[in-house]
């Protein structure tokens, strides 16, 4: 049976970035920057990858808060073309993306005093999207 091309929920815990004190304006950028290093870590169109930044807690109908280790942001991205999520798990697990993925956060939001140290990312989960 071929793999029937679907969308998958690929998410990051991060840590070491105040959430709160991000305007919507760094928010989207954030968004945009993040989404780009995934489409290049994973050979992706741009167009296929959303990104967004949400509070530590956020409770997303696909990945629930409870469980979850305590982290100061949720990253969302939407990856659509995901045909197989296992493998897209190990991309998100991986150092290079991750390691790209810290930087797009460092790079657009280095001057804007929200950063504790460099991020990390504690947590990675990829769920396909319930139609």
């Amino acid at each position: 049976a071929g793999a029937v091309a679907q969308s998958c929920h690929a998410d990051l815990l991060v840590k070491g970035v105040n959430f709160a004190a991000l305007t919507a304006q760094s928010q989207q950028a954030v968004g945009q920057a993040v989404a780009q290093a995934i489409a290049q870590e994973t050979g992706m169109a741009a167009e296929d990858v959303m990104a967004k930044i949400f509070a530590g807690n956020y409770n997303a109908p696909w990945s629930p808060s409870a469980g979850r280790p305590p982290a100061d942001a949720f990253v969302a991205s939407l990856i659509n073309k995901c045909t197989s999520p296992e493998m897209m798990l190990g991309v998100f697990r991986g150092p290079q993306l991750q390691s790209k993925i810290v930087a797009a956060l460092e790079t657009t939001l280095a001057n804007l005093n929200v950063l504790s140290g460099t991020p990390t990312i504690i947590g990675a989960s990829v769920v396909p999207e319930t139609p």
